[in-house]
C-alpha cells in the first residue's frame, strides 16, 4: 500500500504530466532505447518514429497518475495494455529496465535532483502499477497456456492461403507448423505476429485482429498493405502481402478485450476501411453458432468500389440471415450512402436505441463516430471500439 503521502505527491504531478508527458516519454524512449537497443524486438519502431507511442504513454501516466487513489477506475486501461503487452510478450523483468529510464526521464526534463520527493513517490508509484501489470499479463500467459490448443509465447505458423479480399487488403491463412491443435479466441480479439523483414536488423511485431469466426483449424489475418508514403511503409504488412505460400511467421496466442460484452443485448457493428476484420469475426460467430442476427445491424465505410473488403461475402450472408448490411462510399456512388457517416444517416440505420455498439477504423473516422453517437444519446457504456496501434482514448467530443 502506498502512504497518504506518496499518493497526494503523484496525484499532484497530474497535470504537470497532462502538460508535459509527451516531452517526458520522448526523452524514456530515447534514453531507454539508446541503453538497451535489444528492446527494438518488441516495440513497433514505426509507433515511435511517428509518436504514438509516446503520446499513449503519457497519456496511460496521466491517468495512473489522476486515479492513483482510485485503481478501481482503471481496470479497463490495464486489461487494455496488458492485452497489447501479452501479445508483444513483455516479461516481469522488463519492469525494472523501464522504471529505471522513466524515473531518470521524469528526473532530467523536470530538472529533479535524485532524492526529490518526487522521484521517491513516483519511484513507489511505478513499482505498484508494475506489479499490477506483471499479474495481469501473467494471469492471461497462463490463461491462453492452459486452455485446448493453447501455448506460451511465440509458434511458428505456416502462411496456407492468401486471398485478395478488396485492392491493397488480403486474408492470410495461418496453420500452426507442428500441425497440432490451436487455442480458440473470443471474435474480436487479435495475433501477435512477429517477422523479420529481409534487411531488417530487429524482429517486427504487430497486432493483427482475426478476421473468421473462431472454432477453425487455422487463423484467418485480413491485412492492408500499409503505403501511405514514402516515408511511411509499413515494414510487417507488405512483408506479408509479398509473402508467399509455405513462409513462417511467429504468432502469440490470441489476445485482447475488444469482445461482446452482453450477448443478449441488440448489436451494431460499424467499420471504417479494415477496421472490419474484429467486427467481422463477431457477425461470422454469430451466424455460425446459430444465433439470430435478424436485429443486427452491419455498417462498413470505406473509400469506394475497389476497396470494399469481402462485399459479395457480406451481401449474400445479409439476404440469407437477415441482418441489415448498409454500406457507405467515401468517394464515389453505387452504395447506401455517399460521403462520410452523419447523425442524418446513422439516425435511419440504428433504429434501436439500446444497442450496444462495436466499431473499429481509423482513429479520425472512430473520434467523429463516438461524437456523434454520443450526441444521439447513446451512453458510453453501449460505445465499444478498438484502437489500432498503441492504446487510447477517444476524445467525447
Amino acid at each position: 500500500m502506498l502512504s497518504a503521502e506518496t499518493l497526494a505527491t503523484v496525484k499532484s504531478t497530474a497535470p504537470l504530466l497532462a502538460e508535459q508527458g509527451k516531452a517526458i516519454t520522448d526523452l524514456f524512449y530515447s534514453k531507454l532505447f539508446a541503453n538497451h537497443p535489444e528492446l527494438q524486438h518488441i516495440f513497433n519502431m514505426a509507433n515511435q518514429a511517428q509518436g504514438e507511442q509516446s503520446r499513449a504513454l503519457a497519456e496511460s501516466v496521466f491517468m495512473y497518475a489522476s486515479h492513483i487513489d482510485a485503481l478501481h477506475e482503471l481496470g479497463p486501461m490495464v486489461s487494455r495494455i496488458a492485452h497489447k503487452h501479452a501479445s508483444l510478450h513483455v516479461a516481469p523483468e522488463h519492469y525494472p529496465i523501464v522504471g529505471k529510464y522513466l524515473l531518470e526521464a521524469i528526473g532530467d526534463h523536470l530538472q529533479l535532483d535524485a532524492g526529490h520527493p518526487v522521484l521517491g513517490a513516483w519511484g513507489e508509484a511505478y513499482a505498484q502499477l508494475a506489479g499490477l501489470f506483471i499479474q495481469t499479463e501473467e494471469g492471461i500467459y497462463r490463461h491462453n497456456e492452459q486452455k485446448p490448443g493453447g501455448w506460451r509465447g511465440f509458434r511458428p505458423f505456416i502462411i496456407r492461403d492468401i486471398r485478395e479480399e478488396a485492392r491493397g487488403i488480403k486474408s492470410i491463412y495461418l496453420e500452426p507448423e507442428d500441425g497440432q491443435a490451436i487455442a480458440d479466441f473470443q471474435p474480436g480479439q487479435y495475433l501477435g505476429i512477429k517477422v523479420r523483414p529481409p534487411g531488417h536488423d530487429y524482429d517486427e511485431i504487430r497486432q493483427y485482429s482475426l478476421s473468421d469466426a473462431p472454432g477453425k483449424a487455422h487463423y484467418r489475418i485480413t491485412v492492408k498493405a500499409e503505403r501511405a508514403s514514402p516515408d511511411h511503409v509499413g515494414k510487417v504488412s507488405n512483408h506479408l502481402h509479398d509473402a508467399g505460400i509455405g513462409e513462417r511467421v511467429w504468432a502469440q496466442p490470441p489476445t485482447g478485450d475488444f469482445t461482446l460484452r452482453r450477448p443478449d443485448r441488440n448489436v451494431a457493428l460499424i467499420a471504417g476501411g479494415v477496421g472490419i476484420t474484429p467486427l467481422l469475426s463477431m457477425l461470422l460467430h454469430r451466424i455460425e453458432s446459430g444465433a439470430d442476427v435478424s436485429g443486427l445491424v452491419f455498417v462498413h465505410c470505406c473509400k469506394d468500389r475497389a476497396h470494399h473488403v469481402m462485399a459479395d461475402e457480406l451481401r449474400r450472408l445479409s439476404a440469407q440471415h437477415g441482418f441489415r448490411y448498409h454500406v457507405s462510399y467515401e468517394m464515389e456512388s453505387g452504395a447506401d450512402h455517399q460521403g462520410y457517416l452523419d447523425t442524418d444517416v446513422l439516425s435511419k440505420w440504428l433504429t434501436q436505441p439500446d444497442a450496444d455498439v462495436y466499431f473499429c477504423g481509423p482513429r479520425p473516422f472512430m473520434a467523429a463516430l463516438n461524437s456523434q453517437l454520443l450526441g444521439m444519446g447513446f451512453r458510453n457504456d453501449q460505445l465499444h471500439y478498438e484502437v489500432f496501434g498503441p492504446a487510447t482514448r477517444l476524445p467525447a467530443h
